[in-house]
């Protein structure tokens, strides 16, 4: 009896062990890594820093693709139908959490359909000003939003995006209007402000980094607690408005069900590319940290970040989208 068992075993284990040498190495083609935004912006340009060291550690092509629409929900819809194989991954904006709160009929879960592979980088937003424009402090600013409500024009990536939702949680705490003019992502929001289409941008700092240096935007507020290190010389928001604070951030992730195996190896080569000088110096060029986590804690993560955006737009009475 314990023969046959024995037997049986050792049959089963050299069925499995064929059967694994017999399939097809991950991975063996091209991956395509989605996001939901244009070219030139700060999804855009993280999806491609951290895409070639991981080309060059997985051995096959990271081909970044963008898909634009709403926020990013036209992209995290094209992942979350995906195969979970390996081959299509999500460069995951920090929009993607406070989309459930605007978007009430998304055509899929947030938080279920997605399984998180490490979080890349985090970053402030930023509230800056033409270099003609009188304004020179956020709380200047409020006052003439308030004086002129619903009047003073600001640019921001999008409805949906992280800045726009900083942009109605701004107004909400310090009760202002302000007249919200979304652009498609990439440096077009800076941009406008540059050429004087709007008189404020709500942006990233990657967005604004053509700009500042050069003069031609004036950078009034930080959204982070604490003042970003690269301009020292700006104040956060929460220093005229207590309380107040937005942090940005990308992640990586995939379709659910990704195999365990496969998220491990995904999760070991980002940690990997995110240490590289290289990368860690272009980062900090576009205005953001390496931020590498582990798939649990990510996973953790996503579901908090949901919940907590959720209870902003139900707290501050934020309109639904459609």
């Amino acid at each position: 009896m314990c023969m046959r068992l024995l037997t049986s075993f050792l049959v089963l284990v050299v069925g499995c062990a064929n059967a694994l040498a017999q399939a097809p190495q991950w991975p063996n083609k091209p991956i395509h890594l989605i996001h939901g935004f244009v070219p030139g912006g700060n999804v855009d340009l993280t999806s491609r820093v951290v895409a070639a060291p991981l080309s060059e550690i997985l051995g096959q092509q990271v081909v970044v693709e963008g898909r634009p629409g709403a926020g990013g929900t036209v992209a995290a819809g094209i992942v979350a139908k995906a195969d979970p194989d390996g081959y299509t991954l999500f460069t995951m904006a920090s929009g993607h959490s406070i989309s459930p709160g605007l978007y009430p009929s998304l055509a899929y879960d947030p938080v279920k359909d997605f399984t998180m592979v490490s979080l890349l980088s985090s970053f402030p937003f930023v509230i800056a000003v033409g270099a003609n424009s009188p304004v020179k402090t956020l709380a200047e600013l409020l006052r003439v939003a308030k004086d002129q409500q619903g009047r003073v024009t600001l640019a921001h990536a999008g409805v949906g995006t992280g800045m726009h939702l900083a942009t109605v949680l701004l107004q909400s705490r310090a009760g202002v209007q302000f007249n919200l003019i979304p652009y498609k992502g990439g440096n077009l929001a800076p941009l406008a402000a540059v050429q004087g289409e709007t008189q404020v941008v709500f942006d990233t700092p990657a967005g604004m980094l053509s700009f500042v240096p050069s003069g031609k935007l004036r950078p009034l507020a930080v959204t982070t607690t604490t003042r970003w290190k690269n301009w020292p010389e700006v104040p956060t928001v929460s220093e005229t408005v207590p309380g107040y604070e937005v942090k940005g951030w990308i992640a990586l992730a995939a379709p659910k069900n990704l195999p365990k195996p496969l998220v491990a190896r995904l999760n070991q080569a980002v940690h990997k590319a995110l240490g590289r000088p290289d990368v860690i110096e272009r980062y900090a060029q576009m205005g953001t940290g390496a931020t590498p986590t582990e798939p649990e804690e990510t996973q953790a993560f996503l579901a908090s970040e949901v919940a907590r955006w959720l209870k902003v737009v139900r707290d501050e009475k934020i309109k639904p989208q459609n």
